[in-house]
């Protein structure tokens, strides 16, 4: 009995030494990871919109926890200093907005990685939002909302211009005429939906022709209205 107890005594002996070293291994790498002392990481953004424009965009963000928080700074474009933007804050005691409008960007998608910082320095894990601006592109391939005809009509002495359906990205029309009293108009008609698809032009000259050119918004958010090429209509 002794024997067989002395027998297996060295080898809980080697696993005591295993599992001690395998521990020192593990300190000594948790030691090196913070050796700098305990890594920080300040509340991130959160809900961020984007609101897409003319070679432009505007981006909208939210600070709900952390009062820490003294900058917001975003990237773009692989994230380089020189095509970045950063906002000092002023946390209040609940939720604060922030917001970015960003000019000048050449048309096309864009990924912005937004960072908090502490007044140490420490910065947030990265949020990251997608977001689209539009340009000549864009434009060039605005048609004009199909005409289903402009008559002249005499009891209300003026133009009705009846529309075909469009896209959901349509807004509205641009219209300038001339009235009865020579004296050019410009009306726009914003339209409550789509399926708007008739416009009436008071005091219209009988006989004349109206120019007009269609609005567009690429998504309902869009922070700017894009137009059409102009186009000349007779009212019959």
């Amino acid at each position: 009995m002794n024997l067989k107890r002395y027998s297996i005594l060295p080898f809980f002996i080697i696993l005591i030494y295993v599992f001690v070293l395998s521990c020192s291994k593990m300190d000594s790498t948790y030691k090196d990871f913070v050796k700098d002392g305990e890594i920080i990481y300040p509340g991130k953004v959160d809900s961020v919109k984007a609101y897409p424009g003319n070679n432009r965009i505007n981006l909208s963000m939210l600070l709900i926890s952390d009062p820490k928080i003294s900058k917001v700074k975003m990237f773009w474009n692989n994230g380089t200093n020189e095509e970045s933007v950063e906002k000092t804050i002023q946390r209040t005691s609940g939720v604060d907005t922030v917001w970015f409008s960003i000019n000048n960007l050449a048309e096309g998608t864009y990924t912005f990685t937004i960072y908090t910082y502490d007044n140490d320095g420490n910065r947030s894990v990265k949020t990251e939002k997608i977001g689209t601006v539009y340009g000549d592109r864009y434009i060039s391939q605005l048609v004009n909302r199909a005409v289903k005809s402009a008559t002249y009509v005499t009891s209300i002495k003026g133009a009705v211009v009846k529309w075909f359906g469009v896209g959901s990205e349509v807004v509205g029309e641009e219209i300038i005429y001339t009235d009865s009293l020579n004296v050019v108009k410009k009306q726009i008609e914003k339209y409550a939906s789509p399926a708007d698809s008739v416009t009436t032009l008071p005091a219209y000259k009988k006989g004349s022709s109206f120019q007009y050119r269609t609005l567009y918004k690429p998504t309902p958010v869009a922070i700017d209205t894009f137009y059409s090429n102009v186009e000349t209509k007779q009212v019959l």
